[in-house]
C-alpha cells in the first residue's frame, strides 16, 4: 500500500496518534500499551529510566513494537533516545564516547563520524531507531547552563563540520539522527527546562553563527530537525521557535530547504508548561509546522498515573482541534505523511530484535578511548610539570563534595545517568600507577594539614544536567587556596569544560578533557603519566584568559 493510500485509509484518531512521540515511567508497560494500541501513538521517547541495561532495552523495544504490530495498520514505532555522548541511556554498558565538546577538541570530523557510528550501531542493536542528536548548537555563551559540553564548540565552521560528520556516522550505520535545537540553543543563559529563554542576536549573526551547522547537517542528509523552546527576537519576537510559523515555515522549510520531519523538543519542559496551556501550545505547534510532538518523561514530572492521563487528554484535545478546523486536514496529512515517509524510507520494522551483544564491545570501547585521548588538551604547562614522575610524592585532591554526585542518577532518565563519578575513574587509574599517591576528599580538605613538598593535583568536574546545576561550589575555593600555597607545584585536571579558568586565571598547569565520561578520565590519567602526547585544543574560548577557540 502506498503512503497516500495509507493516509487516505486512516481515521482522524489514527492520524493524530501518529503525530505524537510520548513517554512513560520506568517499566510501566500497560501505560505504553494504552498509548500504542488505543491511541496509535507514532513513537516513544525512551530514557535510561526505561532501559537501565542493554537487555532491558531489547526486551522493551520488542514489546513496544509488538503493541504497534497489534494495531489495525501495524505501523512501526519511532523509538528515540538522547544517546548524544554527554547525555546517554544504557550508560553503564554502552560506549557513548566522551561527548561533543571533546569531539570538537579533536578538530577531526572523522572522530565524530567514528564515535557516532558506534552510537548508531549500539542503539540500533537494541531496537532504538532514532538518536536525538547531534546537538548542532554553537556554544557561544560561556554561561550556557544546559548546552555546554553537549556542543562541539563555539566556532560555526567547526560545529558545522562536526555536525555533518556525526549525522553521517549515525545514518550510515543503521540509525536516524535529529539535528537540535533549531535554530540554535548556544547563546542562552537560561535552561529551557526551567524557563523560556530569549536570544537577542541580530539576523546577520544568526545566519553566520547559529544557522551554519544546521545548514551543514541538512546538506549532509538530515531526516529530522528538533525545535527549540526559545524566542529569537530577530526572527519572531512573540513566539518561541516551536510555535513559530516564521521560524519553522519561512526559515527552516523555505530558506534552508528542509523537507524532513520536524519534531518538537519536549513539551513538558518548563519553558512550555509555565507559559502556555498544554492543549493550546500543542495546537499552535502543529499549526506552525511541527510534525511530531514529543513529551519526554521529565524528572520533575513524577506522577505516573497523572502523566498518562495528561498525555491522553492532549491527544483528545488535538483531535477536537482537527474536527473543529483549527488544524486543517491538509496540515494533518502533511505531518502524518512525513512521519510515515521517514519510517518507510528508514526501514523501521515491528520485527523483534535478537540481542545486544554489540553494546559496549571491546572494539567500541577502544574507539571511545581513542577519541578521548585525541581530545585531551594540555591548555597550560608553564613550568613543564608534565608528564609527572610516577614515583614522586603526589597529593591528589578532589574539589567536589561526595554529596554533589547524587544528582547524576536522579534526573528521571535524561542527562548524564553516570553512577561512577569521573574523579573516581581518574583516581583509580592514577593510584594504580603511582605508589606514593595520597588522596584527599573535598570534605577533608585542610590546607594547613595536608600539603607536602610534592606535586599537587586538583581535579575539577562539571556535569550538564537538565533543569538543575551541578554543585561545584567548593571547587574554585579549593583550587585558589592550593594555588596560593603550592604555586607552580599545582596541576589542575579538568574533567569538564574549561570555562572555570575565568575564576582562577593564574593557574600554571591546566589539563582539560572537555568531558566527564569514564573514557575521558582514563585518558586524562594516561596523559599525566606520559602514556601519550596530548594534541587536543580547546573548541571554546574562555573570557579573561588567553584561551581562544
Amino acid at each position: 500500500m502506498s503512503l497516500d493510500s495509507t493516509i487516505a485509509s486512516m481515521t482522524t484518531e489514527e492520524k493524530v496518534g501518529q503525530m505524537f512521540m510520548l513517554a512513560f515511567a520506568g517499566d510501566q508497560l500497560d501505560e505504553a500499551r494504552i498509548l500504542m494500541e488505543e491511541h496509535l501513538v507514532g513513537g516513544a521517547y525512551i530514557s535510561n529510566d526505561n532501559v537501565p541495561t542493554a537487555a532491558a532495552a531489547v526486551s522493551l523495544c520488542n514489546q513496544l513494537q509488538a503493541f504497534a504490530r497489534n494495531t489495525r495498520l501495524g505501523i512501526p514505532l519511532l523509538l528515540g533516545c538522547d544517546q548524544e555522548g554527554t547525555w546517554s541511556v544504557i550508560t553503564a554498558e554502552s560506549a557513548m564516547g566522551p561527548g561533543n565538546m571533546a569531539l570538537g577538541a579533536t578538530g577531526d570530523p572523522q572522530r565524530a563520524y567514528d564515535m557516532y557510528a558506534v552510537i548508531a550501531r549500539e542503539t540500533a542493536a537494541v531496537g532504538l531507531n532514532v538518536v536525538l542528536g547531534p546537538a548542532a548548537d554553537c556554544n557561544s555563551n560561556p554561561h550556557n547552563s544546559i548546552i555546554g559540553m553537549r556542543s562541539f564548540g563555539e566556532q560555526p565552521e567547526l560545529v558545522a563540520r562536526m555536525t555533518a560528520a556525526a549525522l553521517r556516522g549515525l545514518q550510515e550505520n543503521g540509525s536516524v539522527g535529529a539535528l537540535k535545537h533549531f535554530p540554535g540553543h548556544g547563546d542562552t543563559r537560561l535552561d529551557s527546562h526551567r524557563g523560556l529563554p530569549t536570544v537577542q542576536r541580530s539576523r546577520a549573526d544568526l545566519n553566520r553563527i547559529d544557522l551554519r551547522p544546521f545548514a551543514a547537517g541538512i546538506e549532509a542528509g538530515a531526516k529530522i530537525v528538533m525545535t527549540s523552546h526559545i524566542i529569537f527576537s530577530a526572527l519572531d519576537s512573540e513566539r518561541p521557535a516551536t510555535l513559530s510559523p516564521v521560524i519553522l515555515g519561512d526559515l527552516l522549510r523555505g530558506e534552508l530547504g528542509f523537507d524532513g520531519l520536524v519534531v518538537s523538543d519536549s513539551m513538558n519542559m518548563q519553558s512550555m508548561k509555565r507559559n502556555y496551556d498544554p492543549a493550546a501550545a500543542a495546537i499552535q505547534a502543529f499549526q506552525a509546522g511541527v510534525d511530531l510532538m514529543m513529551l519526554a518523561e521529565e524528572h520533575y514530572d513524577h506522577e505516573a498515573e497523572q502523566y498518562l492521563a495528561n498525555q491522553r487528554a492532549l491527544i483528545r484535545a488535538v483531535i477536537r482541534a482537527v474536527d473543529a478546523g483549527l488544524i486543517s486536514p491538509e496540515r494533518v496529512d502533511e505531518a502524518v505523511g512525513r512521519v510515515l515517509r521517514l519510517k518507510t524510507e528508514a526501514g523501521f520494522s515491528t520485527a523483534p530484535r535478537p540481542g545486544s551483544a554489540i553494546v559496549g564491545s571491546q572494539a567500541h570501547r577502544a574507539t571511545e578511548l581513542a577519541v578521548a585521548r585525541r581530545a585531551l588538551s594540555v591548555l597550560r604547562d608553564r613550568n613543564s610539570r608534565l608528564p609527572i614522575d610516577r614515583r614522586a610524592p603526589i597529593t591528589l585532591v578532589n574539589t567536589t563534595k561526595r554529596s554533589a554526585y547524587e544528582v547524576l542518577t536522579q534526573t528521571r532518565g535524561i542527562g548524564p545517568n553516570q553512577a561512577t563519578p569521573a574523579f573516581d575513574v581518574f583516581s583509580g587509574a592514577l593510584s594504580a600507577a603511582c605508589p606514593n599517591l595520597s588522596v584527599i576528599a573535598a570534605e577533608d580538605f585542610d590546607l594547613g594539614a595536608m600539603l607536602s613538598s610534592g606535586l599537587i593535583i586538583a581535579v575539577t568536574e562539571n556535569y550538564t544536567l537538565p533543569g538543575m546545576d551541578f554543585d561545584g561550589a567548593l571547587q574554585a575555593e579549593i583550587v585558589r587556596a592550593l594555588h596560593e600555597s603550592a604555586g607552580e607545584r599545582l596541576i589542575v585536571v579538568a574533567l569538564r569544560d574549561p570555562y572555570e579558568l575565568a575564576t582562577f586565571p593564574d593557574i600554571d598547569a591546566y589539563v582539560c578533557s572537555f568531558s566527564f565520561r569514564p573514557c575521558a578520565a582514563q585518558a586524562a590519567a594516561e596523559a599525566l603519566l606520559g602514556d601519550f602526547q596530548p594534541t587536543g585544543r580547546t573548541p571554546v574560548s574562555v573570557p579573561g584568559t588567553e584561551l581562544q577557540a
